[in-house]
């Protein structure tokens, strides 16, 4: 009983923080994702939060930015794989890259990610895209997961 209890509170934080996290940007109408990376014991580091969940009908629909903060002093990258960063090209178009962004200590980087293959469409499919800290694997970098729904 006491287990249930504890996990039960566990997730209500994790909501909470969940909720606290996602945002209306407000010069794009961009639904906007803060991460901030935190150095634990072992040098480990994870991105919080850990377990994100976006509705591809509402949150995506205006386009989405995360905002990745590194408190540290040291160097962490943000990668998340299926997802991809928008970035201008020298034409004046938008071209579209896997998403993995370096942020250096003490640093806060706005990286506008590409709705483009969640528009449009209608089925109930979920789907996850785990990301994590590429540089710092052989740290045990705690990886975590962007979940979309419908």
């Amino acid at each position: 009983m006491r287990r249930r209890g504890s996990a039960l509170l566990m997730n209500g934080v994790a909501t909470v923080a969940l909720v606290g996290t996602l945002s209306v940007g407000h010069s794009t109408g961009a639904a906007e994702l803060h991460f901030a990376v935190e150095e634990v014991e072992g040098k480990r580091a994870l991105w919080m939060p850990q377990e994100v969940v976006l509705h591809r009908s509402t949150e995506l629909v205006d386009g989405l930015v995360f905002v990745l903060e590194n408190p540290t002093d040291r160097t962490h990258a943000f990668a998340a794989y299926g997802l991809f960063e928008e970035v201008a090209t020298a034409g004046g178009g938008v071209a579209r890259k896997p998403l993995r962004v370096n942020v250096t200590s003490e640093d806060t980087v706005r990286v506008q990610i590409s709705t483009a293959q969640f528009l449009g469409r209608t089925d109930a499919e979920i789907e996850e895209f785990p990301f994590f800290c590429p540089l710092h694997r052989g740290d045990a970098h705690v990886g975590g997961t962007i979940r979309v729904i419908p």
